[in-house]
């Protein structure tokens, strides 16, 4: 008899103990939140060696107002004229305006054509540049001209403020 009622026991322990919702859950049986994926924005190949290339043919042009030679540009003005000549974008003529087009991008999600921003004076963003891969930026210096730098630099690293996508999928 013993045998029995342990047995019976045991048998309603492994019942209880294999139900899909314990006791202390209600409502059914608890999912996994939905993570939506961040979504990549890439250009094509072709586009980006066409932005590439009209970046290119800006490098070592002088800041605005550097060369009696050479009609100069500033960073602003820089980055307005290179998506003009990309796709016939019209930008904005200031950072502060170009800081508030497209969306914002994390800086570990930055992709080549992001528009990075920085604080380099006392106004919230006084500087921009765009983003060309690899940790580096485009953009015009004001002692160099139109130069390569790389955002791990401690001067720019510490005056970065955020990024912005305006180049996106058509339809996105």
């Amino acid at each position: 008899m013993r045998y029995v009622i342990f047995s019976i026991l045991i048998l309603l322990l492994v019942v209880v103990g294999c139900r899909p919702n314990p006791r202390y859950r209600t409502g059914g049986e608890e999912r996994p939140a939905q993570v939506e994926p961040y979504r990549q924005k890439r250009l094509s190949t072709n586009d980006s060696i066409r932005l590439g290339i009209i970046m290119q043919s800006y490098l070592g042009k002088p800041y605005s107002g550097r060369s009696s030679y050479e009609k100069g540009v500033d960073c602003s003005e820089l980055v307005l004229s290179v998506f003009r000549k990309f796709d016939r974008r019209i930008l904005p003529r200031t950072v502060a305006r170009q800081w508030l087009v497209g969306e914002l991008v994390h800086r570990n999600h930055l992709q080549y054509g992001d528009l990075v921003f920085f604080k380099t004076d006392g106004r919230p963003v006084s500087h921009v540049g765009i983003y060309v891969g690899f940790g580096e930026f485009f953009h015009a210096s004001t002692s160099k001209g139109v130069i390569i730098s790389r955002l791990a630099e401690k001067y720019w690293a510490e005056r970065y403020v955020g990024a912005r996508r305006i180049l996106l999928e058509p339809g996105s």
